[in-house]
């Protein structure tokens, strides 16, 4: 479900879900040319409504003035989508304030809107009813819904008459999250201009000549273009009459424009969105278009930028439609794109992340059956064929242990060497060697090939009398690793009658997966290998 729902306030064509807003009134028309877009915009949007009105507006006047935007408001009031009530009746004015009641009940009402299928709630009450004995009880009241809306699918718009918040304007505007300038031509609300209300001459323009007002509002402006450029996020707005997009300054840099107005003509598109995403964007449009359908409008696309490159954007809306019915027809879509490049990069990272850990766990497999197989072949009984088993797969666990602390980019020869070596005292065994590290695929045929020499040396060779002596250098010259194996003091060698698991390991699975070369003499004075692989 999308974080936003159109306002039908053409100052802020989109709203957050858990949005509580203030709006400052001076007569009963500009509520009406408020407060009916702003219902129309949320009944379209499968959202439940509760409309608390008052004198300067009263439910009758309400309903009246509704019905002409909305023209089966009858029907949907009658299957509850909205409900349309006087003040008075709905706070009980006169009795004391039960502010936590209050709360709770517009929660409930959004967890039943939800359950009955519909988007979310959206509400507004007039709180001119308000005495001023009784302002501190409601602006409590008014601080326990800003914290109740959070998170939650509730739109909730409180309006107060001027003339009746005098000295109180900030402590209200303080309680919500965004104050709403009046949607009537000609006038405004607090922000600097005289109020639609000549019987309260002096207020607004007092306000306005100590600048607090303007300077609250503006902040509150600030804020929320901190907040879409923080989330990489920008407004637009597509009117189907003249084929423009405009967009706000934070998708001017979403898109790479360097002017809000985008004419979306053939060559325009073209231009700036990728092809393999044209088809989907315009199946998306067409659907979000059709009369008979929800109007909403969701997609992801790929857009070039000045640089040439392509940034990945979502991009979703809802679609304006005026008159109902057959008669039914859009007129523009009012929306929101986020930069989604990080997110995508993610992804194909994690794609080939996982390609490459099945590529590493089928040869992982496939080394372990190899191991096995040719063990089995040579063993002359299963407790030493099991054992021999073990003890090479507990080695290439040593490598992989190596890998995965440093996120298998490689690993250091030098601990290879010391994790393969280390069962055995460091007077009978000395290594040496270049500081360098190894790939993957390198650091598990070396890690196997020194624990295949080792175990052989143990049985057979220099490390199976204590006075024997094993010397392991390694050179690195020209991109090739040169490595020497060198036995001494241990018992007179002779050739081996039959190849076992070692000497195919060295001989055929190093060239196989080094692409090097192996040399083995058996010389008396103890077992000398040569290997040679490309790094």
């Amino acid at each position: 479900m999308q974080p936003w729902s159109p306002s039908g306030l053409p100052t802020v064509p989109q709203l957050q879900w858990g949005s509580h807003l203030a709006h400052f009134f001076g007569s009963g028309d500009e509520l009406r040319d408020l407060l009916v877009p702003y219902f129309t915009a949320g009944l379209r949007n499968n959202e439940q409504c509760l409309w608390v009105t008052g004198k300067a507006f009263n439910a009758d006047d309400a309903r009246s003035a509704l019905r002409n935007a909305v023209p089966d408001l009858d029907k949907r009031e009658r299957g509850r989508q909205i409900e349309i009530v006087n003040g008075d009746e709905w706070y009980a004015a006169g009795e004391k304030l039960k502010p936590r009641e209050l709360v709770s009940g517009l929660v409930q009402r959004e967890q039943d809107a939800l359950g009955a299928g519909y988007s979310g709630l959206r509400t507004s009450g007039n709180c001119a009813w308000v005495p001023s004995e009784q302002l501190p009880d409601f602006l409590d009241y008014e601080a326990l819904v800003q914290n109740a809306v959070r998170g939650r699918r509730m739109i909730c718009m409180c309006n107060y008459c001027v003339d009746k918040v005098d000295g109180s304007i900030f402590e209200i505007m303080g309680r919500h999250d965004l104050t709403v300038p009046t949607a009537r031509p000609g006038t405004t609300t607090p922000t600097g201009s005289r109020s639609g209300n000549p019987n309260s001459p002096g207020l607004v323009q007092d306000l306005t000549d100590e600048g607090d007002l303007r300077e609250s509002l503006e902040r509150q402006k600030r804020t929320f273009d901190l907040a879409m450029t923080a989330s990489q996020m920008g407004t637009w707005r597509y009117t189907l009459a003249d084929n423009i997009c405009v967009y706000d300054e934070n998708a001017q840099r979403l898109y790479g424009l360097t002017e809000a107005r985008f004419v979306h003509d053939d060559a325009g598109v073209k231009l700036k969105f990728h092809p393999d995403d044209m088809e989907l964007m315009w199946s998306r449009v067409a659907k979000a278009l059709d009369p008979e359908g929800d109007g909403l409008y969701d997609v992801e696309y790929r857009v070039k930028q000045p640089d040439g490159s392509w940034r990945w954007l979502s991009a979703w809306g809802l679609v304006e439609f005026e008159s109902e019915g057959p008669s039914r027809k859009p007129v523009a879509i009012t929306g929101a794109s986020r930069d989604l490049t990080e997110l995508k990069q993610a992804e194909e990272q994690q794609r080939l992340l996982l390609n490459e850990l099945n590529h590493r766990v089928k040869n992982t497999l496939a080394t372990i059956h190899a191991i096995t197989a040719q063990t089995m072949r040579n063993a002359r009984d299963l407790p030493s064929a099991r054992q021999a088993v073990e003890q090479r797969i507990r080695s290439m666990a040593q490598a992989h242990d190596l890998l995965t602390m440093r996120a298998w980019t490689g690993a250091n020869l030098t601990d290879v060497a010391a994790r393969a070596l280390n069962a055995f005292s460091p007077a009978q065994v000395k290594t040496e060697g270049t500081d360098i590290t190894v790939s993957p695929k390198h650091a598990l045929a070396l890690s196997l090939t020194l624990h295949e020499l080792a175990t052989n040396a143990t049985k057979y060779g220099a490390l199976s009398h204590p006075e024997g002596r094993v010397s392991l250098r390694w050179t690195v010259q020209d991109g090739l690793l040169q490595l020497g194996w060198k036995e001494s003091g241990g018992p007179v060698v002779t050739p081996p009658t039959r190849k076992g698991f070692g000497t195919r390991l060295l001989e055929d699975i190093l060239i196989r997966d080094l692409g090097g070369q192996t040399k083995i003499d058996y010389h008396p004075s103890g077992l000398r290998c040569d290997i040679t692989a490309m790094l």
